[in-house]
């Protein structure tokens, strides 16, 4: 097992108990009456909730509109009836098995004849394995009430999902996998295959809304994990049925550094290695680094959600809930806001093993200084940074019971232009707990509240409150701050709000595909009693 491995289990088998009491918000341990095998702790919130999602609806399995599917072949055939005019469409689709999606393995030109929304995605440049199954994108579109879900948390593998033109849409209980390759393209810049696993809104005239993602488990991509585009953000005068129209929820749901198949990512360094010389930014990487030193570099996953993809041209019309997600050594985009409303809680995004190799990286590049000065961009880019939630252009993010740990900057409010007030966001937390490493962080949290020391012997400096107070380390700083002004009424308030102390016990045991057990109907229903 490698360094990086061990300390990922040691940090996952850790436990620090640290409890202050709440700021300004009353919140629970547990929703009364429930525990965490209750359906009802995983009924939807917030603004999907506002937005009336309810999927497909809840169907029997020998129901015509409830189909099962096991293979490629048939999860597009399912696929396809959405836009059956003639038929009555499927509303629920239960994938049973693992499928594999990439574009020649799932049959290439002869199935994109056959499914004109099944398209070859761009091509794979360096990894063996994705060159010969292909990358595909999928477009669902057109739907008015559709639920994809597993019961066993199956996996989907090589295949990004492009959701436009349509509402009412449920994604639960899926894991999705294997969709990142070595970039010597870009050397080290990830700007060349635009691989999401999910894309909602890629459109820039029809409109999608009304979104709930849950109990969904997402390993390291090319590049975002679920970004939400222009589409998502209509009416354009953000009146006030935007909540109740564009409404999206991501809850309960895993993001994990790597790949869950421990050799999809170990071939394709083993295939570099063996070949360096066709790979000059991987070669002169090993000038100064092991493979397995590059290899803990690059595991962490570097970009969550980005909301708004345009520059000051997005409306202010996003409406989008992240609730009791845990996010295993991501860096960045918890989520980056270009306008629009975000309400984060119970969020866990535990970066600690990304700090510590930070901490190594950061040291070897300042022993070879000859080396750095090639790594800043040009003409290669390796970098480790942790950020946490970011809202720019008159942006609204509000963070509420949740824990950074590793994060530098937990609160962003200007990603580009800190001198420029139109590029800057609003942001703020409340009774959110910050970790970061003793001694190398101690500039960051001048006054820790506690020390912890965790399962590998690391010591971490702990603070734990609310943005706006004197002294508070959460941030944010890169620009003056704006006044906090919700762009679409006030959120949908949450209906579960753990104690910060219990939000990591609870959301690592149950969030993520497979986590959880419900029936048939309990996955279908949006409201469990």
């Amino acid at each position: 097992m490698s360094r990086f491995s061990q300390r990922t289990v040691a940090r996952l088998t850790a436990s620090a108990a640290f409890v202050l009491l709440s700021a300004g918000f009353a919140v629970t341990a547990l929703a009364a009456g429930a525990t965490p095998s209750d359906p009802s702790l995983f009924n939807i919130e917030g603004y999907a909730a506002v937005a009336g999602v309810t999927g497909g609806g809840v169907y029997s399995e020998d129901d015509p509109r409830y189909i099962k599917v096991a293979t490629a072949d048939e999860f597009l055939n399912a696929l396809a009836s959405i836009s059956d005019t003639d038929n009555e469409p499927y509303r629920v689709i239960e994938i049973t098995a693992d499928l594999d999606l990439g574009y020649i393995e799932a049959g290439g030109d002869a199935t994109a004849a056959k499914y004109p929304f099944f398209t070859a995605h761009n091509p794979a440049l360096t990894s063996a394995v994705l060159k010969k199954t292909g990358v595909s994108k999928i477009n669902i579109t057109g739907f008015d009430g559709l639920t994809i879900y597993s019961k066993n948390g199956a996996t989907i593998r090589h295949a990004g999902f492009n959701i436009d033109d349509g509402q009412n849409l449920i994604i639960r209980n899926l894991t999705f996998d294997e969709m990142w390759e070595w970039d010597e393209k870009t050397a080290g810049d990830y700007d060349e295959n635009d691989w999401d696993y999910i894309t909602i809104g890629n459109s820039k005239k029809s409109a999608v809304g009304a979104v709930w993602i849950d109990h969904c488990t997402f390993y390291k991509a090319y590049d975002g994990i679920v970004d939400i585009k222009r589409g998502a953000s209509n009416p354009a005068d953000n009146g006030p049925d935007t909540q109740a129209q564009n409404g999206i929820t991501i809850s309960w749901t895993k993001i994990l550094p790597g790949s869950g198949n421990p050799d999809f990512m170990k071939e394709q360094f083993d295939a570099l290695e063996a070949n360096r010389a066709a790979y000059p930014f991987y070669d002169f990487l090993r000038s100064f680094m092991t493979e397995d030193q590059i290899m803990e570099v690059e595991m962490p996953v570097k970009k969550g959600h980005l909301i708004g993809s345009s520059s000051k041209k997005e409306k202010p019309g996003f409406v989008v809930t992240l609730a009791h997600n845990y996010y295993k050594d991501l860096q960045d985009r918890m989520p980056r806001l270009r306008t629009g409303d975000v309400q984060v809680y119970n969020l866990v995004a535990d970066a600690a093993d990304v700090r510590e190799t930070m901490a190594w990286y950061d040291k070897l590049l300042a022993d070879n200084p000859d080396k750095a000065a090639k790594l800043g961009g040009d003409p290669y880019k390796l970098k480790l940074y942790t950020n946490g939630s970011i809202s720019t252009e008159s942006g609204a993010v509000m963070v509420r019971n949740s824990i950074y740990k590793g994060v530098q900057t937990p609160l962003r409010n200007n990603q580009s232009k800190p001198e420029d007030p139109t590029y800057t966001g609003a942001i703020e937390a409340f009774n959110t707990r910050m970790e970061l490493l003793a001694g190398a962080d101690d500039d960051l949290i001048p006054a820790p509240q506690s020390t912890i020391t965790d399962a590998s012997g690391t010591q971490w400096i702990v603070w734990q409150g609310d943005s706006g107070v004197s002294g508070t380390p959460l941030g944010p700083t890169e620009a003056p701050p704006i006044p906090f002004k919700w762009n679409n009424g006030e959120p949908p308030v949450p209906q579960n709000l753990f104690d910060t102390d219990k939000v990591e016990a609870v959301v690592t045991s149950d969030a993520g595909a497979g986590a959880i057990t419900l029936s048939t109907a309990e996955w279908l229903s949006p409201i469990n009693k």
